[in-house]
């Protein structure tokens, strides 16, 4: 059983170096850590150089949805078994692949439990209301148990079996930025029980409450909306209902009218101009890097 794990990466080198790190003190043996570089200019081209146990693809910023889709195609035509996917600053403990594949003639597609570097476990990104176009939270009563089933992942520590991604294919690349993995797992959860491990845990940079505000992951927020309404149709051979299009509508003219006021001037404008941005160029259908 082959077990390949790859990390995407741009401009993170501080943070992709604690990512590797813990990889490499796994207690299930790797067969092939490979590095998915998405054009950094930051020093990661040279340092990876370097380094003598990674597999290293460059390619182009094709954004987090570009670099995740590389992945599991590499990993996938080189023969692994089992795909274990990684951001750069997130660090699975010592013994979290370990605690995914004791649940492998459970599940094909398992989750890691994400927790956030002050402890406090990340509530999002498992449950989706495919449709409302909706992400719910999970409960802290699930994590009582030593693994609960969800419908979609989070490319944060997502493992998947080869037989999965030859149904549903590779990630979404179009999308460039976020809802990728949340439409990615939603596939793989109508052909196998997703489930998230509660033990197998993986640790990211960012404190509970921390709240960044950004235009260029709003603006990706907004256009990709088409993207998903394009799955739903797919999926379920209908588009999003007229209320859910008519909330998205009302929420981009919110926000890119009024929105942010608690924001500094500066900020808040751009955040109102990535999405009123983001808002034309879903209704252009907009693909790939456009921001």
């Amino acid at each position: 059983m082959k077990v390949y794990v790859f990390i995407v990466t741009y401009n993170r080198l501080s943070l992709l170096k604690k990512t590797i790190n813990s990889l490499r003190k796994q207690t299930y043996p790797i067969d092939n850590l490979c590095v998915i570089n998405n054009g950094s200019t930051d020093g990661t081209y040279e340092w990876l150089l370097e380094q003598q146990d990674l597999t290293v693809i460059h390619q182009e910023n094709l954004g987090g949805a570009g670099g995740f889709s590389r992945g599991v195609q590499y990993a996938y035509e080189d023969g692994a078994d089992w795909i274990w996917m990684m951001d750069d600053d997130v660090y699975p403990e010592s013994n979290c692949l370990e605690q995914l594949l004791k649940y492998k003639e459970h599940s094909l597609c398992l989750q890691s439990a994400r927790y956030f570097s002050d402890g406090i476990y990340v509530p999002w990104g498992y449950r989706y209301d495919l449709s409302r176009d909706f992400e719910e939270k999970i409960s802290a009563d699930n994590y009582k148990k030593e693994f609960f089933s969800v419908n979609t992942g989070c490319f944060e520590g997502m493992l998947i079996h080869r037989s999965i991604v030859a149904k549903i294919g590779y990630p979404d690349k179009r999308f460039f930025i976020t809802s990728d993995d949340r439409m990615y797992g939603y596939l793989a959860s109508k052909h196998t029980d997703l489930i998230l491990v509660r033990d197998a845990r993986l640790n990211r940079e960012a404190t509970f409450g921390e709240v960044k505000y950004s235009p260029f992951y709003s603006y990706y927020l907004y256009r990709n909306f088409h993207l998903r309404d394009e799955y739903c149709k797919a999926i379920t051979g209908k588009s999003f209902p007229l209320k859910v299009k008519m909330m998205y509508v009302l929420s981009a003219l919110k926000n890119s009218l009024i929105g942010y006021s608690f924001l500094e001037p500066s900020l808040r404008k751009k955040m109102r101009t990535a999405i009123w941005k983001g808002f034309v160029d879903c209704l252009r259908k907009k693909e790939n890097k456009t921001f």
